[in-house]
């Protein structure tokens, strides 16, 4: 079962959209749905909400289309 989203701060989504206008790569690390850590340097290029909860949707490093939930992203470098 998965666990009930958290809305994230206003100040940190700003950072995400702006990073999407910009085209900016941002290193993030973040747990998937079975708990396995992941970090990549990313290519942001959406947000999207789906059944109350927002997503990242981004390219990865080697070109894979992510869609990241934005409360399991633990660590943003911009």
């Amino acid at each position: 079962m998965t666990e009930p989203y958290q809305p994230i701060p206003c100040a940190l989504h700003d950072e995400y959209e702006i990073a999407i206008m910009h085209k900016k790569h941002l290193r993030i690390e973040w747990s998937s749905e079975v708990g396995e850590q992941h970090t990549e340097n990313v290519r942001p290029k959406d947000i999207l909400v789906k059944d109350k909860q927002e997503f990242l949707v981004a390219d990865g490093e080697d070109g894979e289309a992510l869609c990241i939930r934005l409360d399991k992203i633990t660590i943003l470098e911009t």
